[in-house]
């Protein structure tokens, strides 16, 4: 098997990068650069954020307008040495000649346009010989300086002011993604677009060191950072110079913010003067964030705080947690998870149940690596608890279960106790696939605790129920659940897609986006995974409610949400929504990448069969996209995972495939007929639903219509009934009945479906309708991403008109009647009709008013 990790090359990253997401920049300073008015354009930008780049780009542009280019590079050298920038105009270095008379004979009458770099340093001579330039001689001038405004170079020009930005997050991935030649994970761009804050030069650094240091490596062709999503501990030799620049009183400020990571602006008013921190702030090196409760001070770019940090010595740091605490303390005593945080820093003295406390706070507000930490400071059966609940959260579940089983033995609390309980029931079932198990743990604590109507231990049991596919054990226990619903902040967030994946499995996708739509704000919770599998419930609803376009659009707002709660497992779960959602749209290409994604942030861990379910489905995608070697690598794979051969869910599609791509459709129809029962047998209609229509496609038959004829007219969700019209239209041999399914199908965005409809029905016997569905399948093979599927029949090409007919067809389609067609062709009404007629035959209708809509579908005219 393929080696599916490998580390990214040095020299890739550090060969010279593209100018990448600076093209709207450079158009409209080439534009204020060559305008009337303006005697040049002053471009402002902090350091590495590519000012340079972008000069050169603009000098390349004005070059190819046939203008006379030249730049001068300033250093601190140059500032107190007479005419030393401007002696850069010179042909040779040395020459004695006068740099303007030099550069108006080099330009020979062209428009020359000057660039200067770093022009902060630019001295006092170079400055008066480039204004006589612009002033007799028309020159225009480009200065790119540092953030703050150059005064002094102003007096001696008119200037337009362009100030360049940090990328933003898209350009950042378009940029990084250029560099590496890859796809990268959204948490590993999140990860360096927040750390770097889009400064290019701090990118490169980041990217660099992470080269060296072996972080960055390639899964599933995907880019992601080794360990998880990217810190902030990385050195960057440009954070460092910047803070040279600043005074002790300065450097001071910045040290209080980068040890505290953040802080209440009314704390560090107590420890430095105002017009330091607003100095600070004008130079961009800290954040003003008043989108909180309470108003916060931050360092801008964590590189800056991680070089504070690393040049700050430890008795400094000692006494600057301690200036925090204290200060905290007299100031803002109500906040308490960050004031316990200094305290302990400080190596202050803080009671175990203030820090538990702050722990469970801390939770509560969905940050959970707060509460871990927090919790690993409290070495009691208490502190077990809090630390395995957290670790729950964070999807380390083999952790998580030694300190709860920790905490089983030790709590002498029924209702901690029972907490306990349902969060290793959770962990077993979620963490470890083990439902026998949880269900077990379950049953035991309400044996011994007499904990029966805990809401924590109802939830877990219908969580395991529920995504173990038991859909009618599962029924009667969530209705339950709305009764008693858990106080613990982990399992709040676990029953949040309880019922709607529920109602989804029982074929109400309607009903489960309604009842979605009015819990919106439950979609929180303190288990990031929890929230994504929510919002993958939601776009699956959306599916097969038969708005799939909708669906589309929710899954990039929920991927973004995914991303911000920085979970992997979550990102990557809602990446196999995507990839569901581009192939029930037709969008292969586009759904292989979303599943890339979800198996590059996969583990091989046997989290809820997650791994499974992502293999089975990639090999489906790669087979129907004709990659048969790589649907049958993915196969080999999803063996070696260990796939449960009693699962009626998605990953049950692998042993199907298997036996497709090995010619054997009738035991793919064996197979796909049992899960169908399987499901059906414990009321998954959504399942039996996907097992019967694939089949359907292999093996038509009226048994198999029948089952999902009765399951669309009990369900909600459009997509139901399409499915079971496609497969009545599949056994009857309806061809009316598959060119109105094609056509629903492409109407309601499933491309995909519509396409293989029409290229089969083209296939059936008969007329007119052939030839419509034949014109669909050519038309919609145009637009339709990916390889032809092996199992459908080669696509059958539509008549095309003659000339003669395409043109009495457009003249009849814009509302001419046969005799004046005649008139004006110098032919017969009969001529017109027959030919007319043969026109209506190969285009599959049947009257003169379908023409136009007929030509315009097929690009002859327009509508």
């Amino acid at each position: 098997m393929p080696e599916l990790t490998t580390t990214i090359s040095a020299q890739q990253v550090r060969r010279r990068w593209p100018l990448t997401g600076r093209g709207q920049d450079v158009a409209a300073i080439l534009q204020a650069l060559l305008a009337d008015g303006p005697d040049g354009v002053l471009l402002v930008g902090d350091t590495g954020v590519g000012k340079s780049r972008v000069v050169e780009a603009v000098l390349h542009r004005c070059a190819v307008s046939s203008c006379h280019t030249a730049r001068i590079v300033c250093t601190p050298a140059d500032r107190d040495v007479p005419f030393g920038a401007v002696r850069q105009l010179l042909p040779e270095p040395g020459d004695p000649a006068d740099p303007v008379a030099a550069l108006l004979k080099a330009a020979r009458g062209r428009t020359v346009v000057i660039a200067i770099d770093d022009a902060s340093w630019l001295d006092e001579d170079s400055a008066a010989v480039l204004q006589r330039l612009v002033v007799h001689a028309g020159a225009r001038v480009l200065m790119a300086t540092e953030a703050a405004p150059a005064e002094g170079l102003r007096r001696w020009g008119r200037w337009s002011r362009m100030d360049l930005a940090p990328l933003d997050r898209a350009r950042t991935k378009d940029l990084v993604e250029a560099v590496l030649g890859a796809p990268v994970d959204g948490l590993t761009l999140d990860g360096l677009w927040r750390v770097s804050g889009g400064n290019p030069l701090f990118l490169r650094e980041l990217l660099c060191g992470a080269v060296d240091d072996g972080a960055l490596v390639t899964r599933e062709g995907v880019v992601t950072w080794r360990d998880g999503a990217i810190g902030d501990a990385h050195s960057s030799d440009t954070a460092a110079a910047a803070l040279d620049a600043l005074s002790a009183e300065e450097l001071d400020a910045l040290r209080y913010l980068a040890v505290a990571h953040s802080a209440p602006l009314e704390v560090m008013e107590r420890l430095v003067p105002m017009p330091v921190l607003e100095r600070l702030e004008e130079q961009r090196l800290i954040q003003f964030d008043q989108s909180g409760r309470v108003p916060l001070l931050r360092v801008a770019h964590p590189l800056h705080a991680h070089t504070v940090v690393a040049r700050t010595g430890a008795l400094r740091i000692y006494r600057i947690r301690n200036d925090l605490a204290t200060t905290m303390m007299a100031c803002r005593p109500d906040d308490r998870v960050r004031t316990v945080q200094w305290r302990l820093a400080a190596q202050l003295d803080v009671p175990d149940d203030e820090v538990l406390a702050a722990a469970d706070e801390a939770l509560r507000d969905r940050d959970v690596a707060v509460a871990e930490q927090l919790s690993r400071q409290v070495a009691t059966p208490a502190g077990a608890w809090r630390l395995g609940r957290a670790l729950v959260a964070r999807g380390e579940n083999a952790e998580a279960e030694k300190w709860l089983a920790e905490a089983a033995r030790k709590l002498v609390d029924p209702a901690a106790r029972a907490n306990v309980a349902a969060l290793r029931a959770v962990n077993l079932f979620w963490g470890f696939r083990d439902p026998r198990r949880a269900l077990e743990v379950v049953a035991e604590a309400k044996a011994a605790i007499a904990a029966e109507d805990s809401g924590d231990l109802l939830a877990a049991e219908a969580l395991v129920l529920v995504f173990d596919g038991r859909v009618e054990a599962a029924d009667e226990m969530v209705t339950r659940l709305l009764d008693r619903p858990p106080d613990d902040p982990v399992l709040v967030g676990a029953m949040a897609p309880l019922r709607p994946q529920l109602l989804l499995f029982t074929g109400r996708p309607a009903r489960a986006i309604e009842e979605l739509a009015a819990a919106r704000g439950a979609f929180g919770g303190a288990w990031p995974t929890m929230r994504a599998m929510t919002q993958v419930c939601h776009v699956h609803a959306l599916v097969m409610a038969g708005a799939v376009e909708r669906a589309a659009e929710t899954v990039q707002r929920y991927y973004h949400d995914a991303v911000e709660q920085g979970s992997a497992a979550g990102v990557a779960l809602v990446a196999l929504a995507g990839g569901i959602c581009s192939y029930y749209q037709g969008r292969t290409e586009q759904a292989a990448r979303w599943l890339r994604e979800a198996r590059a942030l996969t583990d091989s861990q046997p989290r809820f069969r997650f791994r499974e379910t992502v293999l089975a489905i990639s090999a489906g995608v790669a087979a129907g996209r004709g990659l048969v070697d790589e649907a049958r690598e993915l196969l080999d794979r999803l063996g070696e995972a260990g796939a449960d051969p009693s699962a009626a869910d998605y990953g049950a599609f692998g042993e199907v495939w298997a036996l497709v791509l090995a010619g054997d459709r009738e035991g793919a129809g064996v197979v796909l007929r049992r899960r169908a029962e399987e499901a059906l047998a414990v009321g998954n209609v959504l399942m039996a639903t996907e097992f019967l229509h694939v089949d359907i496609r292999f093996n038509p038959s009226a048994a198999t219509v029948a089952r999902l004829r009765k399951i669309a007219e009990n369900a909600d969700g459009e997509l139901f009934g399409l499915l079971a019209d496609h497969a009545a239209a599949l056994v009857d041999q309806d061809l009316c009945g598959m060119n109105r399914v094609s056509a629903a199908f492409e109407r309601r965005g499933y491309h995909g479906f519509a396409l293989e409809a029409a290229a089969t029905g083209a296939t059936f016997r008969g007329g007119r309708e052939v030839n419509a569905l034949a014109r669909r399948t050519q038309r919609l093979l145009g637009e339709h991403q990916g390889a032809w599927p092996e199992w459908l029949p080669p696509p059958r090409s539509s008549p095309v008109l003659t000339c003669r007919e395409k043109q009495i067809s457009e003249l009849a389609a814009s509302g001419m009647e046969t005799a004046a067609i005649a008139r004006a062709l110098s032919v017969s009404p009969r001529t017109v009709e027959n030919h007319l007629q043969r026109a209506y035959d190969k285009l599959g209708i049947h009257r003169r008013t379908e023409l136009a809509a007929a030509l315009a579908e097929d690009g002859l005219i327009r509508r």
